[in-house]
């Protein structure tokens, strides 16, 4: 067995000094002067160093014997002490001793204090993980409401730029608005914001007219909410002609935007709202679905002769009705083209393109005929969604076209006459 270096030392220095000592005094452990003094330091170590020998041990006298050392029960291992420089090793050695004991008893010591500190440690873990669910709730509840609020801002301050020539006017810039859930009133105009409540879901004005009420009368595109919980968009706003309020729905002005299209997007509206657009049958829909709307269309042509048809009854049905017409009740300086004859009749009759035929027509298609979308019959008395021509022009009569128009066709060279300037649009009739 390997011995500690320090305890080897020791033990091979002590047995030395005692050898000389016993020579020098010629004591041993049978000598008479061992018997008498028993307390002899020279005597007790050599009763301590020195064995009895034994013919096992092989021993054959003073000198000659190899001793045996008693070593501690337990030793430290090996490596735990291989691995302490030559300096530390004692203390090592001693710390290690110190600390012996029963191993299953100190082994199972230290499990259970693991084990409740690794109890406790999962208990708040649990407790933050729930407090961190909790905030995330909360925050995202809040985050959601001021996304809907700056959303709304941004769309009500995007329609009064986009709507005014700069500058605006002071009733514009003094509009007031939601912020965060508080309401902001100025003395001059009330809210523009549609003050949310139980009994509505509305978050912005319903239309034009409801805008206008509220003190706004300054043209310009506005974001309105037809259906309350549906996807508020933005109209265009005309809140001067005949006492303003009204959403428009179509205007032709200069050529630039095609209105040969197909359903889908006559669905939809296409166009730029500061111009030429459709504004969308389902908007059509949406606008015109509850109470009772008027419908205004006003004409222009070459000459600067202007004139308007107002119909007092006036809807547009649902897509599963082909967003049917209904225009009654006329009034106005431009005559009922709408109502012309029996044949060619525009009231109750369903939306056509020349992707989707819907018209009365047996021997084709008129939106696909006379390239537009419109409440064909078989086939026109109106088309207020034709060809821009620039004034006269020939052929088949594909353009911007109303039935009782003072001129239509100019008898010396045949040609037919369009418009300059077309415009619709509606509002409730009780405004």
């Amino acid at each position: 067995m390997k011995l500690f270096p320090p305890f080897s030392k020791c033990f091979c220095l002590g047995f030395v000094v005692m050898v000389l000592l016993q020579q020098s005094a010629g004591l041993n452990s049978d000598s008479p002067a061992c018997s008498q003094m028993g307390d002899d330091p020279a005597c007790l170590g050599s009763l301590v160093a020195m064995p009895v020998p034994s013919p096992e041990s092989g021993c054959d006298g003073l000198g000659s014997c190899k001793l045996r050392i008693l070593v501690p029960e337990e030793l430290a291992t090996p490596e735990e002490v291989q691995d302490v420089p030559a300096g530390e090793q004692q203390m090592e050695f001693k710390q290690v001793l110190k600390h012996a004991g029963d191993p299953n008893k100190q082994s199972s010591s230290r499990t259970r204090t693991l084990m409740d500190r690794l109890s406790l440690v999962e208990t708040r873990m649990a407790s933050l993980a729930s407090s961190l669910r909790k905030l995330q709730e909360e925050s995202s509840l809040r985050l959601n409401r001021l996304e809907e609020h700056v959303n709304a801002l941004v769309a009500l301050l995007l329609g009064i730029l986009s709507g005014c020539k700069l500058p605006c006017s002071e009733s514009v810039l003094e509009t007031s608005i939601l912020d965060l859930g508080k309401e902001y009133k100025t003395e001059k105009t009330p809210a523009l914001l549609v003050e949310p409540s139980e009994k509505s879901e509305h978050v912005y004005p319903r239309d034009c007219a409801e805008i206008h009420k509220q003190g706004i009368q300054d043209n310009g595109i506005y974001t309105i909410q037809p259906i309350p919980l549906r996807q508020p968009f933005e109209a265009y706003c005309d809140m001067v002609t005949d006492g303003g309020g009204w959403t428009m729905i179509q205007r032709r002005q200069d050529g630039t935007v095609d209105f040969n299209r197909t359903w889908q997007e006559y669905k939809q509206g296409f166009g730029s709202l500061q111009g030429e657009h459709w504004l969308g049958n389902e908007y059509l829909h949406s606008l015109t679905r509850l109470g009772q709307h008027a419908l205004r269309v006003e004409l222009e042509d070459w000459h600067g002769v202007k004139r308007h048809a107002i119909y007092r009854k006036f809807k547009v049905a649902s897509e599963a009705h082909q967003y049917r017409l209904t225009a009654r009740e006329y009034q106005g300086s431009a005559g009922n083209a709408l109502s012309y004859s029996r044949n060619y009749n525009h009231d109750h009759k369903c939306f056509t393109t020349w992707d989707s035929d819907n018209d009365n027509y047996p021997l084709g298609n008129c939106g696909a005929y006379y390239g537009a979308g419109w409440w064909f019959d078989s086939c026109l008395a109106a088309n207020l969604n034709g060809k821009y021509h620039h004034g006269r022009y020939s052929g088949v009569t594909n353009g911007i076209y109303w039935g009782t128009w003072y001129i239509l066709i100019d008898k010396r060279t045949n040609q037919k006459y369009s418009f300059k300037k077309v415009e619709m649009k509606t509002r409730p009739v009780h405004f």
